[in-house]
This record gives C-alpha cells, sequence and structure tokens, in this order.
C-alpha cells in the first residue's frame, strides 16, 4: 500500500490505465504507450483506442509481453509530442521520428540512432520542437542538438558541442515567461552545465557548470525563475534556484537523491527523486518532493524500489505526461519502484 507523507496530498490508482503509460494528457486529449503501441481517448475513463504498432523485431515485440524483459530491452516510449499540424512525434528505445497518416516514420536527418530523455525534448512558441542526443559517447564525440521546423519532413543540427565538451544533452527546457529556452548537459565535473539560448541556439550564454551541483535533467520554471533538483552521482543532491534577471542560484534544501524527471501542476512543482542507488543516494526508495514559491519544500511520498537490478532493469523513476495537462491532478506513471507499470493520480486533499 502506497501513502502519502503529506496531509495535504491524495495519492490513488488510476485502475483503467493498468499497463498504459500516459504520453500526452490535454483536455479531451490523451495520447497512451503500451510497449510499442500507441492509444488515444478523448477521457480516461473510456477504453483507449488503439492508433498504431511501431514495426519491431519480432523476437523483441514477443520479449517485450514480460515486463522485466520490456524493461531489459529498453522497449517503451519516451517522448510523444503532439505538433501543431497534429502529426505526433515520438522517440522510441533510439527511433526517433513522427506518427502520421496512420503509420509511422522515421525522421531523417540525425547524424545517428540516439535516445532522448523523457520529456527532454520542447515546443517553442512557433511549434519549432527541438531535441539533442542522448548516448553513451565514452569517446567523447560531438554532441549535436537538432530541431524539427513546423511541417518539415526532416531534422537538422541546430548547435554542435565540440568533441570532448560534454557527454551528452539530458534535455532542452522552455522558460513560459520570456521564451528563452534552457539547455542542460552532462556527465562528469567539467561538462555538467546549464545553458540558455534567447535565438534559438545561434548563441548560447553559460547560466552555470564545472560540478555535479549543476548536473540536471529537468527544470521546472515559475514567474520568478527556474527550479531544478541536482543529479549528482557522488555529492549530496539538493533543489535549486535560479532567479531569471540576476541568475543567482539558491540552495533550497538538500534531498535524498538524484532528481531526474519533475512536472507542475499549476504554481506546484514536483520533483522526482529516482532509486538509482548511486553513491549519493540515501536508502533504496524514490521520493517525490513539493516546491511552491514561499513555502519550504516538503517530501509528499516515498516508495521503495523494486527487488530488480538497476544496472540491467532501470532505476525507479517518476514519469510523467507531455502536453497541457489537468488542472485538478498529476498523472504519475511508475517505473522500477514497487507498484511499477501501474498509473497514479496526485491531487490535493478534499477537506
Amino acid at each position: 500500500m502506497i501513502t502519502s507523507l503529506d496531509p495535504h496530498w491524495q495519492w490513488t490508482r488510476e485502475h483503467p490505465l493498468t499497463g498504459y503509460c500516459v504520453e500526452w494528457a490535454a483536455p479531451e486529449l490523451f495520447i497512451l504507450s503500451r510497449r510499442n503501441s500507441l492509444y488515444s481517448t478523448p477521457s480516461l475513463d473510456r477504453p483507449p483506442r488503439r492508433l498504431a504498432t511501431l514495426p519491431t523485431a519480432g523476437w523483441k515485440a514477443l520479449a517485450s509481453r514480460v515486463r522485466p524483459l520490456q524493461r531489459l530491452l529498453r522497449y517503451s516510449f519516451s517522448n510523444v509530442v503532439r505538433l501543431p499540424d497534429e502529426r505526433l512525434f515520438f522517440t522510441f528505445d533510439r527511433a526517433v521520428g513522427t506518427f502520421e497518416n496512420g503509420g509511422f516514420r522515421p525522421l531523417p536527418g540525425l547524424v545517428r540512432p540516439t535516445r532522448v530523455l523523457r520529456g527532454a525534448c520542447v515546443l517553442d512558441a512557433d511549434g519549432t520542437l527541438y531535441f539533442g542526443e542522448y548516448v553513451g559517447n565514452p569517446e567523447r564525440h560531438e554532441i549535436h542538438v537538432y530541431r524539427l521546423s513546423p511541417g518539415a519532413s526532416q531534422v537538422e543540427i541546430v548547435h554542435t558541442f565540440p568533441a570532448g565538451q560534454v557527454r551528452h544533452v539530458h534535455g532542452i527546457y522552455r522558460d513560459p515567461v520570456d521564451g528563452s529556452l534552457w539547455c542542460v548537459a552532462g556527465d562528469l565535473k567539467p561538462e555538467c552545465r546549464i545553458l540558455r539560448t534567447r535565438d534559438q541556439f545561434a548563441s548560447l550564454e553559460t547560466i552555470g557548470s564545472g560540478d555535479e551541483t549543476w548536473r540536471c535533467v529537468s527544470l521546472l520554471f515559475d514567474a520568478a525563475g527556474a527550479y531544478y533538483g541536482s543529479d549528482a552521482e557522488f555529492i549530496q543532491n539538493r533543489l535549486y534556484f535560479i532567479d531569471r534577471t540576476t541568475l543567482a542560484r539558491t540552495q533550497l534544501c538538500a534531498i535524498d537523491g538524484p532528481v531526474y524527471y519533475s512536472h507542475a501542476l499549476g504554481s506546484d512543482l514536483f520533483f522526482g527523486v529516482t532509486a538509482e542507488l548511486c553513491p549519493s543516494q540515501q536508502g533504496r526508495h524514490g521520493s517525490l518532493w513539493h516546491v511552491r514559491r514561499g513555502a519550504s519544500p516538503q517530501t509528499v511520498l516515498q516508495i521503495p524500489k523494486d527487488p530488480l537490478p538497476v544496472r540491467y532493469f532501470l532505476p525507479g523513476t517518476w514519469q510523467f505526461p507531455q502536453g497541457p495537462g489537468l488542472a485538478d491532478r498529476l498523472l504519475v506513471h511508475l517505473v522500477a519502484l514497487r507498484g511499477d507499470n501501474q498509473t497514479y493520480s496526485l491531487r490535493t486533499r478534499a477537506d
């Protein structure tokens, strides 16, 4: 039984979504995934309609029906974004493409196959989509940032990090207040950096870099600036705030592990501590932290890591849908935590 630690929040399982992951959430349009298939529904209370199944090797499709093997093979969608022209941009393992006219098509223009971390691609105000390469890159080759322009049928390189500068891109995020794009990269001390562009990657300014306090995977914004939880492997992880105007950084509090994914529900910001079991981790659980300007950060939930090894079967993560979201609840899909492959809702508790 998973229960909320914070009495202000209610945690409930979305039973109709068992085995599905909500990839895109918007009023009257939800895109769901189940292994290599996508589904849609206008309401989470209604049965989803299958859109299509991504062609993959038959043995992988068969093996993925066993949940631990699905995790071992990384056999799932990591991003599904509805584009202004109603196509769906998707990433699945190392495949990047679009879903249109009833079928999937790969996007040409990539230098090499790449993963894109969950929620790590972004739509700009004009409908241009940006994402960066997330590859192992032990040789520290060049790393590219791509864009998919509105209506385009292939991606193009918009920025290249020189060889040796970064290992890979963790994500690109849009500040809704001033429209700037923020790019975060890692992994080792000199490679950890938070960057900002105001001109769609024609230039980049460094907000901070040089050690694991600047290593992050995702960013959230409010009227005052940017927030993130560090993704440090070896040092104490913390929640941070960066003032948008002065770029001054403030430590908010220490947390119990690295943060991968985060999501906003109005002015309530949530950061999911991953059960990575790295040297900086405190305990064998994932936790969900709540931040609201003017209040002290609080732990909302703690959920134990499931028994399968992180190295092969993934760390324990909190996954959130992309899209406008819902006004009354936060949808959370659990991976490799107790309650794996289930979707839950977090909402304020009624008085």
